[in-house]
């Protein structure tokens, strides 16, 4: 009994598949040395809290969470089906054409070049892995063209090379995804999988919607064992995100996952200037802020997301770049005046005194975080039970989660509360790897009985769990 638990929370652990408003930009940032907590929460008293009547504009939860939820599933199918192009096109392959014969034969994609960017003769950005934006309507037209390359398991799933090059006519599953994406006008304006093998790796995507007027951050999940290892480094990093002046309660000692740290703090492959991933992506996030026509002058919001592992990245991503705001940091001088990040099946990520630091720049106003996690899903959780917690590095009793938590039970109404940290032993069930997957966020997500809660906005949410002022 105790061998089959440590396989369920390690296959969960491990496992994937694959509101928001603009502060007043006349509040006055001013440090002061004398944080204290109040109602279980750290502010810095001489910064204007930010009040939800001045807002520039908001959005119902409903359409938040839709959204994020599409964009992090799609960033998994969209790596897949990019290796499955880089993979095989151009090879030589055989089909089996009778009992004891085989055909030769090479593979050639019709039109590569509208999911995969890097052969075009633009420019290179140093900011972006893309050459050029790639659209849904592409993707959905590369898929028509291709379909006979492809397979897709029976009621979906990640996508094989198809040897037996069978033509099909009844479109894939994914392409209803696709098709669904395409009532906005949405671009991807850069998607990094440039060093990400089948056992993991960072993967993320920059897309702006000029429907819903916003930019999102979106971060892959777990997909091999680099990633599996990575995810179970619960070591704690004392100094990528704090030194000296970045700490702003004093006496604390703030840290964070030193696995998913080391994903976004380790220097960038192929970067010229071997800048650390999360500050490449900050730049190209930057640039579209800043000089994307589309979006300058626009009031749009700026979204982080992310499944699982990808959740724990938008965590920490989100809190450097409020981090960096809240500094009047150069380097995100073009960004809105606040970052929100919505994450689903999200790991914790830092110790109690990182939590001081993210309610500091939660008072200021310059970010905001929606955890999504489904009741039964022990990813989120902290205190791993024994014996599964020793395959882990780390203390994990010492972390606990951030923001808002949106804990989505089976069929009854969501519980809605701040931290609402977890312990593993408190979730565990022999569910546990299905709780996790994308496709259980997605049906417990629009259950009819959670309509009321979706009604609400981002600011409205933090003013009634008492982290601001009505």
């Amino acid at each position: 009994m105790k061998f089959a638990s440590v396989l369920l929370v390690n296959a969960a652990l491990a496992a994937s598949v694959s509101g928001f408003v603009s502060p007043s930009s006349s509040s006055v940032v001013t440090r002061n040395a004398g944080i204290a907590p109040k109602n279980g929460f750290y502010s810095a008293p001489n910064r204007q809290a930010i009040s939800p009547l001045n807002a520039a504009r908001e959005e119902n939860l409903d359409v938040f969470i839709r959204d994020m939820l599409k964009i992090s599933s799609f960033v998994y199918a969209f790596r897949n089906i990019r290796n499955i192009v880089k993979t095989n096109d151009g090879k030589p392959k055989k089909k089996k054409t009778g009992l004891f014969r085989r055909e030769e034969y090479t593979v050639k994609f019709d039109t590569p070049a509208l999911v995969l960017t890097q052969k075009g003769a633009q420019e290179e950005d140093d900011n972006k892995f893309f050459k050029y934006t790639v659209t849904p309507d592409a993707i959905k037209l590369f898929i028509e063209k291709n379909r006979k390359w492809f397979k897709e398991p029976e009621g979906g799933g990640d996508w094989t090379f198809d040897k037996s090059v069978s033509e099909k006519t009844t479109p894939f599953i994914f392409e209803s995804e696709v098709k669904g994406v395409m009532q906005d006008n949405l671009k991807i304006v850069d998607y990094d999988d440039e060093f990400s093998t089948d056992e993991g790796g960072l993967v993320y995507a920059v897309v702006v919607n000029l429907t819903r007027k916003w930019i999102s951050v979106v971060f892959r999940g777990t997909v091999g064992s680099s990633d599996i290892a990575t995810d179970r480094n619960f070591n704690f990093d004392y100094d990528s995100f704090f030194k000296g002046e970045d700490i702003l309660v004093p006496g604390g000692k703030p840290a964070t996952h030193e696995g998913f740290t080391k994903y976004l703090m380790d220097p960038k492959m192929g970067d010229q200037d071997g800048r650390r991933c999360l500050d490449r992506i900050l730049a190209c996030v930057n640039d579209e802020f800043g000089n994307n026509v589309d979006v300058v002058g626009k009031d749009f919001n700026l979204y982080v997301s992310g499944h699982s592992l990808g959740g724990g990245l938008a965590n920490l991503f989100s809190f450097r770049a409020a981090q960096l705001k809240s500094k009047d940091d150069e380097s995100v001088k073009n960004l809105p005046e606040k970052i929100t990040a919505l994450t689903f099946a999200a790991p914790v990520v830092g110790n109690a005194d990182y939590n001081k630091e993210y309610q500091v720049l939660e008072k200021e106003g310059v970010l905001r975080h929606i955890r999504v996690a489904n009741k039964g899903d022990v990813v989120p959780t902290n205190n791993i039970i024994f014996p599964a917690s020793l395959a882990l590095k780390g203390d994990t009793t010492k972390y606990i989660q951030n923001g808002v938590s949106l804990f989505l039970l089976p069929e009854e109404e969501l519980e809605q509360e701040y931290g609402g940290t977890k312990s593993c032993a408190s979730q565990f069930t022999t569910k546990a790897l299905t709780n996790h997957l994308v496709p259980e966020y997605a049906t417990r997500v629009t259950l009819p009985v959670n309509k009321e809660k979706y009604q609400q906005t981002v600011e409205e949410i933090y003013v009634k769990e008492g982290v601001l002022r009505p």
